[in-house]
């Protein structure tokens, strides 16, 4: 393929743009293919069947056309079919890619075909069957091989096809979804009737033709937005027809209306401009769009769409959708949008969507989305999002999500407003607003509320913890030198647990108070906990009332009998503060202080104290 100098300036900055090298065509040629050779004296056609099963491809031509008997020596190592094709067949004969297919035709300058008076063009009729039963098929593709021309077949199986008059021997490749293909020469002097049957590719047939192209169906042709821009006929021949090797521009008004016309589904091109919407096979360099680009195949490259681009293969580069890209392959590179990016297969890269991102496998780079990111695959990487990040399987590195992160396992940071999940283990950091949940944990969880099955190495740090399995859960009956009965519950883990408590002491006066510790072990039956808790006091006569807020520091040493059965005590230090105007105990709850201050109405006391009570 030539290609200006200008042009290819062009491509070369849209290149440098995007930080990208072009590699070869999504779907690789048979004749870029490299292979190695060495054989001596052997006739050109046992040459040309190794090749091809070396190749994984099937040749066809007119036996005519070339003398297969010929003696030919092959001594080539990592070289291109096409290369090899040269050296063997001379300048003479001519190669075409079609489905599984390298035809093999020769070539005829125009000044030395024979000229004819009458007729331009002959007419080729009749039916494509069913191998196997004999019923017509409907929509089976005729492919005019060396003027890339198309017909489908009708309802009833029917096509006709005009090919020029002159000496070529023109190719005819016939092809329909679940059948081999077929390749069949002619020579056009005569109108003429040929009928020809395609071997489906399952039951029990014997498949006694070359190898048959194995056909997949694309997805992109099922989906509604494709069906209504791109006609039937060229979503027919595009799934029936697949044509390698790249075309260096293709231009499109609509998808029917441009340079390749019905057949455009099946052509790669280097550089593609679509004035409102276009369908084409690939793109291996640029693609713009006024509106909607539409790709059944690969991008390689940067595609640029001003709604919408929808690829049905895989991409290599940058994608820019003014409102959503939809691709059903895997995707590399930087995808923009301004609303959603849609990725069926797995993404390695980065992925930017003004409202959500939705991914169908798993993410290795990093996921920005201005609501919500959905993965259903593994996360390695980043997930950023405005509300809510999900990963159905397992997260490496961070989840950052203004409202709700969720995960399998999770391998770095989770950090929400309000909520994060991991249904498996949490190996490194949760923090949420309101609540942690993780069913293991090796590391820390920060949050109002943190739930855990089990806490491997770690500390959940919050209002409350809870931890099934290892954790702290523990009931006290405890007195002190102003609250004879008291009744706190722990929860947590040694290292860090909360503490909740209520109590009463003389003349009925009653303690809500909340609070945190620390236990430090000595041995099975030894250990020693530090806590600090602070609330408030009141007064239940003549009614219940607000008297003043009491914080404690308790050091307690406890002593194990059973386990769920132990001793404990030690010194309290406190400081009170109430209202000395008030009418019940105007001078506090103090047996006596060490430090007594007030402050306008505010009186501040200080005293040393006592515990001992039991723990379950």
């Amino acid at each position: 393929m030539i290609v200006g100098k200008q042009t290819g300036r062009w491509i070369g900055l849209f290149l440098i743009i995007s930080g990208l090298a072009l590699p070869a065509a999504g779907q690789r040629s048979h004749l870029s293919k490299r292979i190695s050779l060495s054989y001596s004296s052997v006739p050109l056609y046992e040459a040309l069947e190794e090749i091809s099963r070396v190749a994984n491809f099937s040749f066809s031509y007119n036996a005519d056309l070339i003398n297969g008997d010929s003696l030919v020596t092959i001594n080539i190592k990592d070289a291109k079919v096409g290369t090899v094709l040269e050296e063997l067949l001379g300048e003479n004969i001519r190669n075409k890619e079609v489905g599984n297919h390298v035809i093999l035709m020769q070539y005829i300058p125009r000044d030395e075909r024979p000229a004819s008076n009458q007729k331009t063009e002959y007419l080729i009729n009749g039916y494509v069957q069913d191998g196997r039963t004999g019923h017509k098929l409907k929509d089976a593709t005729v492919f005019e091989v060396s003027r890339r021309k198309s017909v489908l077949s009708d309802s009833q199986g029917h096509y006709s096809f005009e090919l020029p008059v002159g000496g070529d021997i023109q190719g005819l490749y016939f092809a329909k979804a679940g059948y081999a293909d077929t390749v069949i020469f002619i020579r056009p002097v005569k109108d003429y009737s040929l009928n020809v049957p395609l071997k489906p590719l399952y039951g029990d047939i014997l498949r006694v033709s070359s190898r048959p192209a194995t056909l997949q169906v694309n997805l992109i042709d099922s989906m509604a937005l494709v069906n209504i821009l791109v006609p039937r006929k060229a979503l027919i021949t595009s799934e029936n027809l697949q044509v390698y090797g790249t075309r260096a521009f293709q231009v499109s008004l609509i998808p029917y209306v441009g340079t390749n016309w019905m057949n455009k589904g099946s052509y790669t091109s280097a550089i593609s401009f679509n004035l409102l919407a276009g369908y084409t096979g690939g793109v291996n360099g640029f693609e713009l769009g006024g509106l909607v680009n539409i790709v059944r195949r690969d991008v390689r490259g940067l595609q640029v769409g001003g709604l919408a681009n929808i690829v049905g293969k895989s991409t290599l580069g940058v994608q820019v959708g003014g409102l959503f890209n939809v691709n059903l392959g895997h995707f590399k590179g930087l995808q923009l949008s301004g609303l959603m990016n849609f990725q069926r297969d797995t993404l390695t890269g980065t992925q930017i969507g003004g409202l959500c991102n939705y991914l169908e496998g798993k993410m290795q780079g990093v996921q920005v989305g201005g609501l919500s990111n959905i993965t259903t695959g593994h996360a390695d990487g980043w997930q950023v999002a405005g509300l809510t990040n999900i990963a159905f399987k397992d997260v490496s590195q961070a989840q950052i999500g203004g409202l709700f992160n969720y995960g399998r396992h999770v391998y770095g940071i989770q950090i929400a407003g309000l909520v994060n999940i991991a249904s498996g283990n949490v190996t490194g950091l949760q923090i949420g607003g309101l609540v942690n949940y993780a069913k293991s944990v090796v590391g820390v969880q920060l949050g109002a509320f943190n739930i855990s099955r089990e806490i491997e190495t770690g500390v959940p740090v919050g209002f409350f913890s809870y931890v099934h399995k290892g954790g702290l859960h523990r009931f006290e009956l405890y007195a002190d030198e102003v609250f004879y009965g008291n009744v706190a519950f722990k929860s947590g883990t040694s290292k860090f647990y909360n503490i909740f408590q209520v109590g009463t002491g003389t003349s009925w006066m009653v303690n809500y108070m909340y609070g945190i510790g620390t236990s430090f072990a000595f041995g099975p039956k030894w250990s020693l906990d530090l806590n600090i808790i602070s609330g408030l006091v009141f007064s239940t006569t003549p009614s219940l009332a607000l008297h003043g807020t009491l914080t404690k520091f308790l050091p307690a040493l406890e002593y194990r009998f059973k386990k769920h059965l132990a001793l404990f005590g030690g010194p309290t230090y406190n400081l009170y503060a109430f209202d000395e105007t008030r009418s019940f105990k105007p001078d506090g709850i103090a047996p006596y202080t060490f430090f007594d201050q007030v402050k306008g109405y505010q009186r501040l006391q200080m005293w040393v104290g006592g515990t001992v009570g039991i723990r379950f």
